[in-house]
């Protein structure tokens, strides 16, 4: 009887602890538990996605800078960003930062960037990149650059004045040379400004004649009743190498026909010295 009511004791107290302590979980719960994040790791997931700050926007204020690419002989580009009084040019993956520098006296109306002994220089639609380290032997870096896109971009005339230029036999040209064809209004002074309408310079150094050019024009701004004149000459390392002696006259602004110019070797006057030629006769029309 002892050992029956010891037994059934035993089972009593089995049943009351087995319902007092927790049951384990089963394989399915213990996979979704596995599954879903714990409330401690949830919090900092919510906390970071609180604390990113908000996208910033570009201000309006900051403007794109003016853009040139030009192309150049050899398929080289050329790409520059204009500043106030600077560029920053760029040519084969290197970046020249340049400053703007005053044109020499007398030299017409170019533009031109220099950085250290690299110079920028260009004219209307082309220009030529020249390291002039070597002052005896200019070192061409890019020449024959045409623009071929810029920004914000520009409105091209609508007239244009096309023909080719002869030098003769001439040896050699500087690697600056330079070919200025202008269109000019006769019934102004030839020192006077307003008698300029339109001009193209054409970096010719190293280059053999007949050299093409196309001077282009706003007919706004030429009364077709007035007979116009081109005149041109080519200048290198400061100095006045060719000019035509007498100006070509353009009867019909409206309708040019193409024009060919034979320019003359500039020589010196008695008294003058070898930085300063002048022409053989002063151009006249």
């Amino acid at each position: 009887m002892f050992m029956q009511a010891f037994r059934l004791s035993a089972v009593v107290i089995a049943v009351l602890v087995s319902l007092r302590l927790p049951r384990p979980p089963s394989r399915a719960q213990q996979s979704s538990l596995a599954q879903s994040p714990t409330t401690p790791q949830s919090q900092p997931a919510q906390q970071t996605a609180g604390s990113q700050p908000h996208p910033v926007s570009r201000s309006t204020m900051r403007m794109a800078l003016p853009r040139r690419e030009y192309l150049c002989a050899g398929g080289t580009r050329v790409v520059i960003l204009l500043e106030t009084k600077a560029a920053r040019l760029t040519l084969n993956g290197h970046v020249f930062t340049m400053k703007q520098v005053e044109s020499e006296s007398g030299s017409g109306s170019g533009t031109k960037y220099a950085g250290g002994s690299v110079v920028w220089s260009s004219t209307g639609e082309d220009g030529f990149l020249v390291d002039n380290a070597d002052s005896s032997n200019p070192k061409m870096l890019a020449e024959e650059c045409h623009l071929q896109s810029s920004y914000p971009p520009t409105a091209p005339a609508s007239g244009s004045i096309n023909g080719t230029a002869t030098f003769g036999s001439a040896p050699s040209l500087p690697a600056d040379a330079v070919l200025i064809v202008q269109l000019r209004d006769p019934s102004h002074d030839q020192d006077d400004p307003a008698a300029i309408l339109a001009e193209e310079r054409i970096p010719i150094g190293g280059r053999a004649a007949p050299i093409s050019f196309a001077v282009k024009f706003d007919p706004s701004k030429a009364n077709g009743k007035i007979p116009f004149a081109i005149t041109a000459s080519i200048r290198g390392r400061g100095k006045l190498l060719f000019v035509l002696v007498k100006a070509e006259a353009i009867p019909d602004i409206t309708n040019p026909a193409p024009v060919h110019l034979a320019l003359s070797r500039a020589t010196l006057k008695q008294g003058k010295t070898p930085g300063s030629p002048v022409p053989e006769a002063p151009p006249h029309f």
